[in-house]
């Protein structure tokens, strides 16, 4: 599929709001943590079971100083699995967020058409990227921790 976005660039504003209505933004953590944002289905099982992989390493994602955003386009569904503190769950329910990362025509009457993931370092720039139609051809917690590492050796 197609990648919005440039390897090495700076990452376009993320914003959206969490489930207690607190504003949530990428940059609130720029120069403190790498970052995962992953642009997701609400209620979808596949996207529910993505997220739960992705929580039981959680204690990586903090070993890597990273943080997670997880981005839905309505409001956050309940997640079936508790998330841990390294994940944050929100909603941008403008799409301004998922058309900067996924792509202009990310939204198809029937709502998003895609999902994707992104990885950048604590300084906003962009590593690596997936964008696909369905949430089983998303990268596996091993694939997105191997990047986060690398990013650490990087720097």
């Amino acid at each position: 599929m197609n990648k919005p976005l440039l390897l090495r660039q700076l990452i376009p504003p993320v914003t959206a709001r969490g489930a207690e209505g607190a504003v949530v933004r990428a940059w609130d953590y720029k120069q403190k943590c790498n970052l995962v944002i992953a642009f997701l289905h609400a209620d979808c099982i596949r996207c529910d079971a993505w997220l739960a992989q992705l929580a039981a390493r959680a204690a990586d994602l903090s070993e890597r100083e990273a943080v997670g955003l997880i981005i839905y386009a309505e409001a956050p569904p309940r997640v079936s699995v508790n998330l841990p503190a390294p994940l944050i769950v929100a909603a941008d329910v403008t799409g301004h967020s998922q058309r900067a990362f996924l792509g202009r025509d990310a939204f198809v009457p029937a709502g998003l058409d895609r999902v994707g993931v992104f990885v950048t370092d604590r300084y906003g720039e962009l590593y690596a990227q997936w964008v696909e139609r369905d949430a089983d051809e998303l990268p596996a917690p091993r694939e997105i921790l191997s990047t986060l590492w690398q990013i650490e050796v990087a720097c």
